[in-house]
């Protein structure tokens, strides 16, 4: 005859309805914090453990997202620069190379206007951190 054991891996699930709103809002909430899965999260939710949850400094956010808009921008910049630099060097005659130069003009311009804000971007950090 068999006996029965208490086997401590043995699992009991529990099967819970929700509204759609406060699983959005349980999930949203799964998705800040360091839990490996939803289910770790609800657990620790109903035995009391603690949940560490992720915090974002959002002006942190922003600040990457906006120097990774100006460095795709200096590199598009860059590449038409390369381009007119190409240009200038095939070309064999001195008359065609007024419009080139006329655009390579323009390139350097928007360059320039590119760096002064990129320079003012800077100043803002700069004065963002040193406020903190």
């Amino acid at each position: 005859m068999r006996t029965k054991t208490n086997n401590p891996k043995k699992y009991r699930y529990v099967y819970l309805g929700i509204p759609t709103a406060e699983y959005i809002e349980i999930e949203n909430n799964y998705k800040k914090s360091t839990c490996r899965s939803l289910s770790e999260y609800i657990r620790n939710i109903i035995i009391h453990n603690p949940i560490t949850i992720r915090y974002r400094d959002q002006s942190l956010e922003d600040l990457i997202e906006e120097i990774a808009s100006l460095n795709d921008h200096m590199n598009q910049v860059r590449n038409t620069a390369f381009q007119i630099l190409e240009k200038l060097t095939s070309q064999q005659q001195t008359s065609q190379f007024n419009p080139v130069l006329a655009g390579f003009e323009t390139t350097i311009k928007h360059l320039d206007k590119t760096i002064q804000e990129i320079k003012i971007q800077i100043e803002k950090i700069v004065e963002k951190w040193s406020q903190s």
